[in-house]
């Protein structure tokens, strides 16, 4: 069950996050392909007085939904400009609501500790750490997917009003459509159904995707179809519709990649993690062990989405964002099950020592031509806080035999260095571009 009282928010370890990341959201510049792409979108839509129909330098862009766009022209009303560390709080702030989300959800499960670690490994994953500093409405399709899944668990273990969470559901699922796509909806379908399966709770089916789930869908989505043909026609509306979404699916024109993709870039995308949880999943097949019934439904989460997502034929690191809470989550879990045993060392072991040699390899690296920009004082500062924290974590870890403390000292490394990095963008900001 889980209990409604809210777990105590470790103010300590929100206030080092938020000071890790504040100079990169206040310091860092847009870059031009990506972030300065959504606002000239913003800008032209703004022109043109059209809010759910987009053009990019006059050509029709129906590329993304209406929602994440419309954010950005709020606070470019709102700051009477394109400001990054406005712009970057439609990342961040997500990024913090997941957190918390999944802290609550699984407040009764986890001590204080775990929910220490817990917070610590989610915001410095590597790519889930990355995208809630971009301008990119992949975190906030996130957020809304968690709330979907949770609402979906709350059901399951009718711990709920029924009606009331159904609605919710529905209006998690199109707000995750609205914000980016076909995927908001599609991940969650599929990985609840896989649930359904595993589970053989049939009668969920009707609970969960009820009338009331798909008149929410139907609704939202026919007044944003209708507005769209209403202000642009049926050919942006096809485009929308069907180039948009099947034609990515099923025979990209755009990011195709193999179907082992995400088997690859899950290696660096889940650092400095990715060694343990790939372990962990597969300690729980070889020892099948028995996993809390929570975490089983964050087990089907991560591994039916990684399916879903390789069958997929337009493939980015982006695009297994939403597996990151429930993985991280399963992490801490299995850590505390296993932080006794050997091979939990060594998977995290083997990572810190890369870190350990960041500033070595600066040092080489900067008397290179193409590294010169390695010489400034605050990059090398970065490197030497990784490099002593981390080698701090490998004498916890190797001498001590603390695994918690070890995983701790690591996340703290990582946020560091980018709020060393962060501090250095002012020089780093031509170059990243």
């Amino acid at each position: 069950m889980i209990d409604a009282k809210a777990p105590d928010i470790d103010k300590k370890i929100w206030f080092v996050i938020i000071l890790a990341f504040l100079p990169i959201l206040i310091l860092r510049d847009f870059t031009p392909a990506n972030e300065g792409r959504y606002l000239i979108i913003a800008d032209e839509a703004i022109r043109s007085g059209n809010f759910f129909s987009f053009t990019l330098h006059g050509e029709p862009y129906a590329d993304k939904p209406p929602f994440y766009l419309w954010l950005v022209m709020l606070c470019r009303w709102i700051s009477g400009g394109h400001h990054m560390i406005l712009l970057s709080l439609l990342s961040f702030i997500p990024a913090c609501s997941i957190t918390a989300i999944m802290l609550s959800w699984t407040n009764n499960l986890f001590s204080e500790q775990n929910r220490k670690t817990a917070t610590l490994m989610l915001m410095t994953t590597a790519y889930f750490a990355a995208a809630a500093l971009v301008v990119r409405m992949d975190m906030l399709m996130v957020l809304f997917m968690v709330l979907a899944f949770r609402s979906f668990w709350l059901m399951a273990m009718q711990e709920c009003k029924l009606p009331r969470e159904q609605w919710l559901f529905g209006l998690w699922l199109f707000m995750a459509l609205f914000t980016k796509g076909p995927l908001g909806l599609l991940i969650p379908l599929v990985a609840t159904m896989a649930w359904l399966v595993w589970k053989r709770q049939w009668k969920l089916l009707g609970t969960a995707w009820g009338w009331r789930t798909w008149l929410v869908l139907f609704v939202g989505c026919s007044m944003w179809f209708g507005m769209t043909y209403h202000e642009a026609g049926i050919d942006y509306l096809n485009n929308l519709l069907f180039h948009q979404t099947v034609d990515r699916a099923v025979d990209s024109f755009h990011h195709e990649q193999p179907f082992y993709y995400y088997l690859v870039s899950m290696w660096y995308e889940w650092l400095p993690w990715s060694l343990f949880a790939v372990g962990g999943m597969v300690m729980i097949w070889i020892r099948k062990i028995r996993l809390h019934e929570m975490m089983q439904y964050f087990l089907c989460i991560v591994l039916s989405s990684m399916v879903l997502l390789s069958v997929i034929s337009s493939k980015l690191q982006i695009y297994l964002l939403p597996v990151f809470p429930f993985l991280i989550f399963l992490c801490v879990y299995l850590l505390e099950q296993f932080k006794s045993e050997s091979w939990v060392r060594w998977s995290l072991g083997i990572i810190q020592i890369p870190l350990i040699l960041v500033f070595p390899a600066l040092l080489f690296l900067r008397t290179k031509p193409s590294f010169t920009f390695l010489n400034t004082p605050l990059v090398m500062v970065a490197a030497i806080a990784m490099s002593a924290i981390s080698a701090m974590a490998l004498y916890q870890l190797i001498y001590k035999k603390d695994v918690i403390h070890s995983v701790h000292l690591v996340a703290y490394a990582v946020l560091s260095t980018l709020f060393f990095a962060g501090l250095a963008m002012p020089q780093l900001n031509g170059i990243i571009q």
